[in-house]
């Protein structure tokens, strides 16, 4: 499974719309992710993988394709 399909995964998984998600899509104000939901994402994408978020990292990310990016970048535990 690629990375992007994870994220794509853990999104819906937390019932975010993503059926049109581009690269440079905004998580906030195109997909309506709160903070409380990126961390979600951050808790829940270190739990499929072996990737280990911070969370203030996630948080300061701005599009789809930061999120992909960060992920493929991520330590790993």
């Amino acid at each position: 499974m690629t990375t992007r399909t994870t994220v794509l995964q853990v999104l819906r998984d937390l019932e975010i719309e993503v059926e049109s998600v581009e690269d440079t899509t905004r998580l906030r104000e195109d997909l309506g992710v709160d903070s409380t939901e990126l961390i979600e994402v951050a808790v829940a994408i270190d739990q499929r993988t072996s990737a280990k978020s911070d969370v203030n990292e996630v948080l300061a990310l701005k599009t789809f394709g930061d999120l992909v990016s960060y992920v493929d970048s991520a330590p790993r535990k």
